[in-house]
């Protein structure tokens, strides 16, 4: 399944690599500080996916039209330049388009960026719709022109993902570092890797686990 999910989307991946407009990253948000200012429905639910990811997030807003995320600090106050200080990124999710313009404006004078709901022309970054499986992540973004349609790819290529991909993710994150302590020579190590990561190794996955892996980069790595 992985090799077929590959070979159908290799054109579109030769196009993106050229008509990019907006540069893909996966951030390690732990224990860095994100605001999110606004308590509706959107502001919510990114302030939720962020303290998913490990954020400390800060939750400014007059009113909730929900619950706050248990791990988020929260302000039930009016936005202030103030509430800034320190914050590597920041939301402005409110249903007033001057103050979304103000905040954006106090963020990149801090050194912060800035995501702008429903104005993606005032965006230095895009929260794509996003499927997990333990250390897989599919993120499926549109620049912020069409939030619906991404969730729509989202949805299809989630059902493609093979069964038990993050599990075999995280096993081949775990031989990865035994490797390098076991192999010195850099090419030998991506060669095995490729191999493992492949097809026949996420089949040997299935019927034999890690400890099946294991014993197939032990036996490579004997191989000269």
């Amino acid at each position: 399944m992985i090799r077929m999910f590959r070979e159908r989307n290799l054109a579109f991946r030769r196009q993106a690599h050229y008509d990019m407009k907006t540069y893909p990253i996966m951030l390690n948000l732990s224990g860095r500080r994100v605001v999110v200012i606004g308590g509706g429905e959107v502001g919510l639910r990114k302030a939720r996916s962020l303290a998913d990811a490990g954020a400390e997030v800060l939750l400014v807003a007059e009113k909730l039209d929900g619950s706050a995320p248990a791990r988020a600090e929260v302000r039930r106050e009016r936005y202030r330049a103030d509430q800034l200080a320190g914050a590597a990124l920041v939301l402005a999710c409110t249903d007033d388009r001057a103050v979304n313009a103000r905040i954006a404006a106090d963020a990149r004078a801090v050194g912060a960026m800035v995501n702008v709901a429903d104005r993606p022309e005032d965006c230095d970054f895009f929260l794509p719709a996003v499927a997990t499986d333990g250390e897989v992540v599919l993120a499926v973004g549109t620049g912020g022109a069409a939030p619906g349609l991404a969730g729509m790819l989202r949805d299809r290529l989630a059902g493609a993902i093979p069964e038990r991909i993050g599990e075999f993710a995280a096993a081949l994150g775990t031989l990865r570092r035994e490797l390098r302590d076991a192999v010195c020579e850099q090419e030998r190590r991506m060669a095995i890797l490729k191999e493992l990561s492949g097809q026949q190794g996420y089949e040997l996955f299935l019927r034999g686990g890690p400890e099946a892996l294991r014993e197939r980069m032990n036996a490579m790595g004997e191989e000269r």
